[in-house]
């Protein structure tokens, strides 16, 4: 599972509008489901936050595929009028262990989300 949050966006609707911010957040959904299997879902976990579970994922390869989607977004240019926007996000990936309950991987998703933006942003990390 992966717990992603948009980097700046506070600054993005401080600057643009809340409109621009929701239509931020539908170009992120748009070029995700893109990149997604038909067996992964995306679901707003809040605010500018997403969790992506991704069934049957080995860790790295979860974070590959956050990775990927980073590189998409950087391709797909969101405009607001005329303007070029770069829409990023930092990210913490967990592998669900056998026995473990979801809201406790989604912590450590967490966690490692916070660890990327401490990074620097625009990061995926393993937790």
């Amino acid at each position: 599972m992966c717990l992603l949050d948009i980097d700046n966006f506070k600054k993005l609707n401080d600057r643009l509008g809340h409109e621009v911010g929701d239509n931020a957040l539908v170009h992120l959904v748009s070029v995700a489901r893109r990149c997604m299997r038909p067996s992964d879902t995306l679901a707003r976990y809040g605010g500018e936050e997403f969790v992506i579970l991704m069934p049957d994922t080995l860790l790295d390869q979860g974070v590959e595929a956050m990775v990927r989607l980073q590189r998409e977004l950087t391709k797909a240019f969101f405009l607001s009028g005329k303007e070029k926007l770069l829409i990023t996000f930092s990210a913490g990936v967990a592998q669900l262990a056998p026995d473990e309950t979801g809201a406790n991987g989604i912590k450590r998703a967490d966690r490692a989300m916070y660890l990327a933006k401490r990074a620097g942003k625009n990061r995926v990390m393993a937790g």
